[in-house]
């Protein structure tokens, strides 16, 4: 388990924190997003990821990329939610199809992208 923004997460793969593997993957902030109706962000992965409406349908991938839009609003007749959206090294959304890790009832950034298996980070000024 590990400690982030003062909530507990479990690495993926791990149980408490008493033998599992670390998760290696991270997701680094880089910056605000404008346009967006509640809180977006774009992260920066430390892997690439399929993104696609084919690749929803589990067949080939549209595409891959390393860039991601997380997105925290509350819908008009859904409540909260928060999604994630492959983007390019802009912000741009590339596909409005969600990313896994994308979820209703909270708006929680770094819990979207743990439940993708990536660790929230930010770069170190």
């Amino acid at each position: 388990m590990y400690r982030h923004r003062g909530l507990d997460y479990r690495r993926r793969g791990g149980d408490d924190g008493g033998g599992g593997e670390m998760n290696t993957k991270t997701a680094t902030y880089i910056k605000d997003m404008a346009g967006f109706t509640g809180t977006a962000k774009l992260y920066k992965l430390s892997e690439k990821i399929p993104y696609g409406s084919l690749f929803d349908d589990m067949d080939t991938p549209e595409g891959e990329t390393e860039f991601v839009v997380v997105s925290a609003t509350h819908a008009m007749f859904s409540g909260p939610e928060t999604y994630i959206f492959p983007a390019d090294e802009n912000g741009e959304v590339v596909d409005w199809g969600e990313l896994p890790g994308s979820y209703r009832g909270d708006l929680n950034h770094d819990t979207a992208l743990v439940k993708m298996g990536f660790d929230p980070t930010e770069v170190t000024p």
